[in-house]
């Protein structure tokens, strides 16, 4: 029994999927709810790619029947993959799903196949006579085709909104969406190349298939799982969530209309008035800022926005120099300079900050620009 290229890539893919499905659930304090989704995910590429390794080394009349059912993959793949960009990028409580019609497709597939496969004699010799199977399997692909495009299209529209709605907003946010903009990348391209493999299939475009062809498809799948690879080894904080503390309603120290004047108070003052800028502002300088005690604006900042006085403020200044860096103000002054004008009074604290809110230094930041 000899193995092609194709098969040690498909077999790679295979191993590390199943290492990444099984770590992922191992992560200590990790994004359930968006984890538990993509290990699903990653079970299902890994099931893909396991039966088109064995579905044409093994000559027994079961491998057929199990490769027919492991076909309903191509209908799971689509939606999973858009509601875990969605967990992924909004934290939405409760955690989003998808209802039971967009899995529809992959019931029909299960129940047509099941039917096919345990129909009795005379019903499977009717069956071969009037050709149902080739049919039934191009139409089937056409529609896992179809499935792919419309997921990954709404996917790709999910990650513009949430860009155009964070636009503003700093924190671990860049990383997260500098990873999901890979792996829409890896899903699209795996998408491109299946839909090129199908025309030229239909169509019977020898010069075009020759290249695109469906072998090349199962090579894309495994690229989706080393992008997650690569960044659960990178950047692993990305699968995992922070701590939150959850705020007890009677032992809330504020009351609701009094959180939020607050958090209006707190919006002027820094969007307005940015007296983030002052280097020596101080939890009680802006307590009385806002019109309220020290003790209740660090309750406020803790209980609300689960940050600490200096990380919230360090929060406006880095923003306020990435701004800048995206304005271009870095080739005119130095670094530190533009730091400085934001607020910071120390270099080791400046790129402390800025590493903690974009999980990149600065120097790392600028290069992502210019390559982008």
């Amino acid at each position: 029994m000899s193995f092609t290229l194709l098969d040690v890539i498909l077999f790679l893919g295979v191993s590390q999927g199943i290492f990444l499905a099984v770590t992922l659930r191992l992560i200590d304090n990790r994004n359930k709810v968006a984890n538990d989704i993509l290990s699903i995910t990653i079970g299902i590429a890994v099931v893909m790619l396991f039966g088109r390794v064995v579905a044409f080394r093994i000559d027994a009349p079961w491998v057929g029947y199990v490769a027919g059912l492991v076909d309903v993959t191509i209908f799971l793949f689509g939606p999973l993959i858009y509601c875990y960009i969605r967990r992924l990028l909004f934290q939405e409580t409760p955690a989003f799903k998808l209802s039971f019609w967009h899995y529809l497709i992959a019931c029909i597939h299960i129940c047509i196949t099941i039917g096919v496969y345990l129909a009795p004699e005379n019903v499977t010799a009717f069956i071969k006579e009037i050709q149902f199977l080739p049919y039934f399997w191009f139409f089937a692909e056409l529609i896992g085709v179809i499935s792919f495009i419309v997921y990954t299209i709404a996917s790709i529209r999910l990650f513009q909104k949430h860009k155009n709605i964070m636009k503003h907003q700093v924190s671990y946010v860049l990383a997260i969406r500098r990873y999901a903009l890979y792996l829409l990348g890896a899903v699209s391209l795996c998408t491109l190349l299946w839909v090129v493999s199908f025309l030229s299939g239909v169509f019977r475009i020898k010069e075009i298939y020759t290249i695109f062809n469906y072998e090349l498809v199962w090579i894309s799948i495994p690229l989706f799982i080393y992008v997650i690879g690569y960044y659960s080894l990178r950047q692993p904080e990305i699968f995992r969530i922070p701590w939150r503390p959850k705020i007890k309603e009677e032992k809330a120290r504020l009351k609701p209309d009094e959180i939020q004047r607050l958090q209006k108070r707190l919006k002027f003052f820094l969007q307005e008035e940015e007296i983030y800028k002052t280097p020596d502002l101080s939890l009680k300088v802006l307590a009385e800022k806002i019109n309220t005690t020290s003790n209740n604006l660090s309750w406020l900042l803790n209980q609300i926005y689960q940050k600490s006085f200096y990380d919230y403020i360090n929060t406006y200044r880095v923003q306020d120099i990435l701004e800048n860096i995206d304005r271009g103000l870095h080739r005119k002054q130095t670094l530190l300079a533009i730091a400085f004008d934001a607020g910071f009074n120390s270099k080791s604290t400046f790129n402390k900050a800025f590493k903690q809110v974009t999980s990149q230094t600065p120097s790392e930041y600028i290069k992502s620009k210019r390559v982008a």
